[in-house]
């Protein structure tokens, strides 16, 4: 017994050693809150742009997002707008096509088809088959509405030789509720500490759907989209960085997400992604690692950390449980009351010090430093504030159970009224819409006929 002891409080050691190295990171960025991210000077060229949204059973909001899109500060002549709708069994295409995307129809019946990966992979082919003219793409999810200049933004990045990058995540819906509030909060405070500070130091970011702008030569170089996994964006970041890429951040192109409401789509967002960046640790995180000691590039280290917060999330939904709770019945069953009361003071020091505490003060001083772009009053954001910690918690427990299940792109409850284009009379037959807009869009390419 003694030595069986002995064996779990190494290996108890040993992962308690692993989350203070994966959090030292974070803290390190808190400390350099102050440094400012790197700014793109104005763009000597505006260049062209396709536009790209994956989307399944959007009806609410797609039409939302493409007339957002088409009230951007940028000519109009310069970027086009492309929908897939796949697998949907509702009007996203309609609304869509309605508002004045050009949209690519999708319907897969593999079961293991139904992810975004494989709906991105779908409209990039068809893009580069039938409209190889762009010199980068901009994704953006199906909820997300983004700032009159995104676009511009993102051109005075790739005008300066970005090849790929990420911008800043806010919200749309912050004070809904307490919930919103947190799960708004935890990519706000993401943008404004960790990318901003990563900025600075010149090293690499983590990509987001939401916002992600590529090069198209380097998607070209690829025959199109070849990331397949569940979080197919972390794995594009990973491949890219692994491929000798680079990943920058442009802190004023601003995307506002449609952000869960509830606990229940909180648990099945974290879920999915947890299920993919599990998988993708293994594959693409570990050849990071291995990676820093050749190129001491502070990149991959980071990102391999970044990734390290899955695996950690699964041993403190597990192994902490059973190792605490065992000790404290044993302790018990000894009547060893010294025992008992230091494993109580130590998991309340651990929880006040090492967990609420610092997610609290980073949530504050990230509503602080950003209360001008928050679409929210700061005392409304109060609760969520000093809440923040419940996210983790949260986001560790539905990680945890992604690990362990096969999550699916499934249609997501939006917290929008429905589309203005709801009342309206039914659209074009769908073969004539399309042709519509795909020979608008080669007119504008084509030069004009001489007279």
């Amino acid at each position: 017994m003694e030595i069986f002891n002995r064996v779990i409080d190494i290996v108890n050691n040993v992962f308690l050693v692993l989350c203070s190295i994966a959090f030292a990171v974070q803290i390190i960025y808190v400390l350099f809150f102050w440094l400012k991210p790197k700014k793109y000077p104005p763009a000597k060229t505006q260049h062209r742009f396709g536009i790209i949204i994956p989307a399944r059973n959007e009806e609410e909001v797609i039409g939302d997002t493409v007339r957002k899109l088409l009230q951007q500060n940028y000519p109009r002549e310069l970027y086009d707008i492309f929908v897939v709708a796949h697998n949907c069994t509702d009007k996203t295409a309609e609304r869509a096509r309605e508002a004045g995307a050009v949209v690519f129809e999708c319907n897969d019946d593999d079961p293991k088809h139904k992810r975004v990966s494989y709906a991105l992979q779908y409209g990039f082919r068809k893009i580069l088959e039938e409209y190889d003219n762009y010199e980068a793409f901009i994704r953006f999810d199906a909820d997300n509405l983004m700032n009159d200049d995104f676009i511009a933004r993102m051109n005075n990045a790739f005008d300066a030789g970005v090849k790929i990058a990420k911008c800043f995540e806010n919200s749309k819906n912050i004070d809904q509720n307490v919930w919103s509030g947190v799960s708004g909060l935890y990519y706000v405070r993401d943008s404004r500490i960790a990318c901003h500070v990563r900025s600075a130091l010149h090293t690499d970011q983590m990509l987001t759907g939401a916002g992600m702008m590529v090069s198209a030569d380097i998607l070209r170089r690829h025959n199109g989209w070849k990331c397949m996994g569940v979080s197919e964006d972390a794995e594009f970041t990973l491949q890219a960085m692994l491929e000798g890429e680079r990943t920058r951040y442009v802190p004023d192109a601003i995307v506002y997400e449609d952000q869960p409401s509830t606990l229940r789509d909180t648990v099945n967002r974290n879920k999915r992604m947890g299920n993919g960046l599990f998988k993708l640790f293994f594959t693409h995180g570990l050849r990071c690692f291995g990676k820093f000691f050749t190129t001491f590039r502070f990149g991959f280290l980071d990102l391999f950390l970044t990734l390290l917060f899955v695996p950690i999330a699964v041993v403190a939904c597990t192994w902490f449980p059973l190792y605490y709770g065992y000790k404290i019945i044993a302790a018990a069953v000894l009547g060893d009351t010294a025992t008992l009361i230091m494993f109580g003071k130590l998991i309340g020091y651990i929880l006040l010090f090492a967990f609420y505490l610092p997610f609290t003060l980073q949530s504050l001083l990230a509503a602080l430093l950003e209360r001008k772009r928050i679409n929210a009053p700061f005392h409304k954001l109060l609760p969520a504030i000093f809440l923040s910690p419940l996210f983790m918690i949260v986001y560790a427990i539905s990680i945890c159970l992604g690990v362990f299940s096969r999550p699916t792109w499934k249609k997501i409850r939006r917290n929008v009224a429905p589309s203005p284009a709801e009342g309206q009379e039914e659209p074009p037959q769908e073969g004539k819409a399309c042709d519509a807009s795909d020979q608008e869009i080669k007119e504008r390419d084509d030069p004009p006929a001489e007279e």
